[in-house]
């Protein structure tokens, strides 16, 4: 019995962990959409709260006055922390996507802005209009991402709570009265039993995070392929042809994959490429540019209206496409628990018990 309580006692570490494990809910990035009561607790500043203060600022420009002194406006009516210091060092000059700090900083939200306030000075656009598109953009967005968190909560608890189905399994057999620990420690077939469970349960893991990944992306500073749309369409209202306007909207950016991939395009514009041509070589999720660039053609359409409609319902599909995507990852979590963890809990839990419990009338169990 004593080198049954030391094992048990050398267990108790591990499964107080993947309690605890399973009971956390996994981290959120920063700038993730959070609960409004947490917002009460902590007052990081997350998505929601970047576009209430680019509300506050479209309707102080929208009053008459200049950026800098709309920052400082805003500044002083927002409570201190770290939107109030960044407002404060906007309107000293500052691009809010490098003076940004903490939890503000790489955040899509801040991103956006800053390219907005980008394209305004690179087109003339009107700050205010793009700035209140911009809020609305990025409400959207906020109540997406929330979607989002519901959608994937309950799979991702099944998963975290089916990972430590195979601990379960020794903790049943004991209350059975078995001995799987001692089994398991002290006899070759044991070994070659926890060992082979222990292999089950950690390709159940992998496996089960590579669905969850693929499903469920992280968020990335990236600004969202909608924004994009909007800032294309407030260049657009400002009198640029199409080329111009993406064209800045790439240069007002971040450089990365869409800055060049919108680069691209502006150039093969301005070498006399249709647009619907054009935008066909941009990445899927402009495929609306493209869509838009062909009913302004055909049908002398307002292509800003249609760009900014385009962004709406793409952010607007969020919520449904998260859906659907949790449904399909709840389907798909049940072959790594029938072909891994299952087993694994049979091999660490059920066959150890029942060794144990026939105890002499099996030879395997050693000495």
């Amino acid at each position: 019995m004593g080198s049954l309580h030391a094992a048990v006692w050398a267990m108790a570490p591990a499964l107080a962990l993947s309690l605890l494990w399973v009971l956390t809910p996994p981290p959120q990035r920063p700038w993730a959409a959070r609960p409004a009561h947490r917002r009460a607790v902590a007052s990081r500043p997350g998505a929601l709260d970047v576009a209430r203060m680019v509300e506050r600022l479209a309707a102080v420009i929208s009053a008459g006055s200049g950026l800098r002194r709309a920052w400082s406006a805003v500044a002083g009516s927002l409570p201190e922390g770290e939107l109030a210091a960044l407002a404060r060092a906007v309107a000293a000059g500052g691009d809010p996507r490098r003076v940004a700090t903490g939890h503000l900083r790489g955040s899509p939200a801040l991103s956006s802005l800053g390219a907005a306030l980008a394209v305004c000075e690179r087109t003339g656009a009107p700050t205010a209009g793009v700035l209140q598109g911009l809020a609305v953009a990025l409400r959207d967005l906020h109540d997406a991402s929330l979607a989002r968190r519901t959608a994937f909560a309950g799979p991702r608890s099944t998963a975290r709570i089916l990972l430590v189905l195979p601990l379960a399994g020794l903790g049943l057999g004991m209350l059975l009265g078995g001995d799987p620990l001692r089994l398991l420690a002290s006899s070759g077939a044991g070994n070659l039993l926890l060992g082979l469970g222990l292999v089950l349960t950690a390709a159940g893991w992998w496996w089960m995070r590579r669905l969850i990944s693929r499903a469920d992306p992280p968020v990335t500073g990236r600004v969202d392929p909608s924004v994009v749309l909007e800032l294309i369409a407030g260049a657009l209202e400002s009198g640029l042809p199409l080329a111009r306007a993406m064209e800045a909207v790439a240069e007002s950016l971040t450089p990365g994959p869409d800055a060049e991939a919108l680069a691209r395009a502006a150039s093969s514009l301005r070498s006399g490429v249709p647009a619907p041509v054009a935008a066909a070589a941009l990445p899927e999720e402009f495929e609306a540019l493209g869509q838009s660039a062909v009913l302004a053609e055909l049908a002398g359409a307002d292509l800003a209206r249609a760009l900014r409609s385009a962004a709406q319902d793409a952010r607007r599909g969020r919520a449904r496409a998260a859906e659907e995507r949790a449904a399909r990852l709840a389907v798909r979590l049940v072959l790594p628990t029938g072909l891994t963890l299952l087993p694994a809990f049979v091999v660490l839990g059920i066959i150890p018990t029942v060794m144990s419990l026939l105890g002499g009338a099996l030879t395997l169990t050693g000495p």
